[in-house]
């Protein structure tokens, strides 16, 4: 079976698969993975993995290549692992992203013509993040701060990152420079040993101003030095912290953060509401892209709506853009810290017609605590909605369901088990990761009459 291993073959690609690698077929009939290849193209590349059924491929050379190829804008793109589709012409990844959605729901909603709306395109596909996490290495004794490779730890040392605002970017480039001189060393997986294990750097769209955070396996007092380096040296950085990860994980972040040096917290806006953005808050990567998302999802709440269940609202921006459309909205959260966060959002805006519960979506939904909802809004993880809040909702009966998915494969589930008492008006897929496999979408589920 492995007599292909690291052999080089030459093959079509005949498609795309869902993560972002093209689809031939190998002369034994095996399916075959090739990163970096489009369809259309005829490409020789090395088998890497094998498996019974699939086997998986390096691209060593486009032999044919595709009128869609591009060339990057990233001079990484080959290396690094953060982006997908660096050398596709955008037209054709939004395609392939909303055929993505398309055909999930045709597949696992068993939905023959599904209602989806053309995507909605990212103006800038470029320099949109703002949010950065970045690991850093030695490379030589010298310390390094880049992304890994994909499928892979092995480090590509950066000085930009082409997602990315330039003011992360900066701050990438900044870090390195200053940490220099301190001699720092850099956590190795291995052995667990090392210091510093990840830059996280957000930015405010709204502000121009930026949070800092340094994730270390330990405190050092050296690290508050340079954290007043980083402010000094960039005016646009407003704090700095500290969270602590000692622990044998691949998880970035630990369970204690402390601010070094400035402020914890920096302001955003959304479709004209503010936000605190903290340094450990989950908030919308994409903030051009955010606020068509969320439009399309607040403005599928009736004017007048008497009450709204926000599930994971996270730190309470859907629950918050909701509140002028209904008398009262009720936001469930399961992180403790990202509900207060959500409190202070409310507070932040004059908000008094929201309430954040903080608990299991799953536990919380099957009490008596809350008014019945006659819309809910849900951003689960990419997992999904767990099957015993979907049938939750179907007692509860909703008039309307507003869906956001970051997953089209555990939406087109979803949406099959609320097909019995749901009917499926309209999918709007939204690209918020540009360059990337990532899709995210909008359905509308409306109750049908009993």
């Amino acid at each position: 079976m492995n007599a292909i291993l690291e052999e080089d073959q030459t093959v079509t690609i005949e498609r795309m698969g869902q993560s972002g690698q093209g689809i031939a077929y190998l002369p034994d009939g095996r399916i075959f993975f090739v990163d970096g290849a489009l369809p259309g193209e005829k490409v020789l590349a090395r088998v890497t993995q094998v498996k019974p059924r699939y086997a998986r491929g390096r691209l060593v050379a486009v032999l044919a290549p595709s009128p869609e190829r591009i060339t990057p804008v990233c001079p990484y793109a080959g290396e690094c692992g953060g982006c997908s589709f660096q050398h596709w012409d955008y037209p054709r990844e939004l395609a392939y992203k909303e055929n993505w959605v398309r055909q999930a729901l045709t597949r696992l909603a068993k939905m023959p013509d599904p209602p989806v709306r053309p995507i909605i395109a990212a103006g800038a596909p470029d320099h949109y993040r703002n949010k950065g996490q970045f690991p850093w290495g030695q490379q030589g004794g010298r310390l390094t701060l880049g992304l890994y490779e994909r499928a892979s730890h092995r480090l590509v040392d950066l000085d930009h990152c082409a997602i990315q605002d330039d003011l992360i970017n900066g701050v990438l480039r900044h870090a390195q420079e200053l940490a220099a001189p301190y001699h720092f060393t850099a956590y190795r997986e291995k052995t667990g040993t090392g210091l510093l294990r990840h830059l996280v750097v957000r930015s405010s769209h709204a502000t121009s101003d930026v949070l800092v955070l340094i994730v270390a396996t330990a405190s050092d007092p050296r690290l508050s030095l340079l954290a007043a380096d980083l402010m000094q040296a960039d005016a646009h950085i407003k704090g700095v912290g500290l969270n602590i990860n000692s622990e044998r994980t691949n998880r970035i972040l630990g369970g204690s953060t402390t601010l070094l040096q400035g402020q914890s917290s920096v302001i955003d806006k959304i479709l004209g509401m503010s936000f605190h953005v903290s340094f450990e808050s989950f908030f919308q990567v994409n903030p051009e892209q955010v606020g068509r998302l969320y439009q399309l999802a607040v403005s599928e709440i009736p004017l007048g709506t008497g009450v709204v269940w926000d599930l994971y609202a996270g730190v309470g921006t859907l629950a918050a853009l909701a509140s002028p459309r209904a008398a009262a909205v009720h936001a469930i959260e399961l992180s403790a810290a990202a509900a207060d966060d959500a409190r202070r959002n409310f507070a932040l805006n004059g908000l008094d017609n929201v309430h954040m519960t903080t608990g299991r979506v799953e536990e919380l939904v099957d009490r008596r605590s809350l008014p019945r909802p006659d819309v809910v809004i849900m951003d689960p993880p990419r997992k999904g909605v767990d099957a015993s809040v979907l049938g939750k909702l179907l007692e509860l009966g909703p008039e309307r369901i507003v869906y956001i998915s970051c997953n089209p494969d555990t939406l087109g589930r979803d949406i099959q088990l609320l097909q019995t008492d749901y009917s499926l008006r309209q999918t709007t897929p939204v690209d918020m990761f540009p360059r990337t496999d990532h899709v995210e979408s909008v359905s509308v589920l409306i109750r049908q009459p009993r």
